[in-house]
């Protein structure tokens, strides 16, 4: 699926829409050894960049949760919390993100 048919998807409810990472792609660390990132991490949790955000579901008393993320932000995610798994992107919900990446 192309980028084009990602931006086409629109996250709906309590959902994430993720661009996964490349972890085949070769990185340099500062002191220069090529690793590639699939080498550096677990199976428990993936990097993916946020394409889509659905608007939250309330919690009991009406409210919708607010979050200190975006579309566009690079998250770190629970890898088994994927709903379905697809070439370029997973669905998640919002509670399944562990941390923001910054760069």
């Amino acid at each position: 699926m192309s980028t084009n048919t990602m931006s086409k998807l629109i996250a709906e409810g309590n959902h994430l829409i993720l661009e996964k990472t490349d972890y085949e792609e070769e990185m340099v660390s500062t002191g220069g050894i090529i690793y590639k990132m699939k080498d550096s991490v677990d199976g428990s949790f993936c990097e993916a960049k946020i394409i889509s955000m659905g608007q939250g579901s309330p919690s009991s008393n009406g409210d919708i949760p607010e979050v200190s993320y975006k579309e566009g932000d690079v998250v770190l995610y629970d890898a088994r919390s994927r709903m379905g798994i697809h070439n370029n992107f997973d669905i998640i919900q919002r509670e399944h993100v562990v941390a923001v990446v910054k760069s």
